[in-house]
């Protein structure tokens, strides 16, 4: 037990050490795309509108 607690402690450590960005902090470049639908989409623009972001890069399940 002690073992999968310490191994769970290491991998949320490591995890925060790649954030780019802390909770909070601003955002001063403006990132754009556009998503499947064909709409464009800002930070920026969904911030200013009171929108939370969430981006998660890695593979489609």
């Amino acid at each position: 037990m002690k073992k999968q607690l310490l191994v769970f402690v290491m991998l949320l450590l490591t995890i925060s050490l790649f954030a780019v960005w802390q909770v909070g902090e601003p955002i001063t470049d403006d990132y754009s795309w556009t998503d499947s639908n064909g709409e464009y989409h800002s930070i920026h623009e969904l911030t200013a509108a009171g929108k939370a972001i969430l981006i998660f890069w890695g593979e489609d399940w």
